[in-house]
């Protein structure tokens, strides 16, 4: 019945990846815990903003200089872009505390 599947022999793997599914969890819990407490910061117009963000992709603070303040209609995507850029930092944050939950195994990308 289970011939063309290598017999029972697979069963034992898959078993064993279940019983760990609840300690994988757990270090994933813990990897949020300290990616949270992680931050990135994300820059635009030569250090004129300042976006802080943690490694769960919270904003946590935008600092903007005066001089950046003379120009409105380029304030706006100095923001935008000094987020993004705070956001995938805060992403590889995320990524890297996954990695070491997960026993340093590689995920695919795009899955954080």
């Amino acid at each position: 019945m289970f011939g063309g599947l290598g017999g029972m022999k697979g069963m034992g793997d898959i078993m064993k990846l279940m019983g760990q599914a609840g300690k994988m969890k757990e270090n994933i819990e813990h990897a949020k815990v300290r990616a949270q407490k992680r931050t990135a910061v994300g820059e635009s117009g030569a250090g004129m903003v300042k976006v802080t963000a943690s490694g769960l992709g919270e904003v946590l603070s935008i600092k903007i200089e005066a001089d950046a303040l003379k120009d409105a209609e380029a304030l706006g995507p100095l923001i935008v872009s000094a987020t993004n850029n705070a956001l995938d930092k805060g992403k590889e944050i995320m990524m890297e505390e996954t990695k070491i939950a997960m026993g340093g195994m590689d995920l695919p990308p795009g899955l954080i």
